[in-house]
């Protein structure tokens, strides 16, 4: 069976939610993950997924590169995967801080590469942008229930 990329990436987009739900399910339950605390587990994750998508705004700005608005967001993918940097440098007591910054961050980025898409008219592939939405709300849903357990 041959699946499309269109397939795939919403397969692993998908799939990409799976250690969230562990880790929520792991701080829930009070189990750590790898010999860490799970809240810790979590923060590492998410800041490695918002630097991917840190790496998709580069892209994105790239494939524009002749309008403005492109500018901009080459210097907003390098603040959102420096901002993922700190925040596993910080590594405070209480991850309420860390997980915080980055649902800021999920939520920006998300902004930031919409806007993009919009000022350029990009709309494929045609479901990228509404998996996009689901993604990143379900990622959003999960970093405030990290920050209200």
């Amino acid at each position: 069976m041959t699946q499309s990329p269109d397939q795939i990436m919403s397969r692993l987009g998908y799939l990409g939610l799976v250690p969230f739900v562990l880790t929520i399910i792991c701080i829930w339950a009070d189990k750590t993950l790898f010999g860490l605390e799970a809240e810790k587990v979590f923060v590492a994750y998410s800041a490695v997924i918002l630097s991917f998508l840190s790496g998709v705004l580069w892209g994105n700005a790239i494939d524009h590169i002749k309008h403005s608005l492109s500018r901009n967001a080459l210097i907003l993918s390098n603040l959102f995967a420096l901002i993922a940097w700190g925040v596993l440098l910080h590594s405070p007591e209480s991850h309420l801080w860390s997980v915080s910054v980055l649902l800021f961050g999920f939520i920006a980025i998300w902004f930031a590469e919409k806007k993009v898409r919009e000022v350029e008219h990009e709309n494929r592939p045609a479901g990228y942008q509404p998996l996009r939405n689901r993604l990143t709300a379900a990622v959003s849903l999960f970093h405030v229930a990290v920050i209200l357990s």
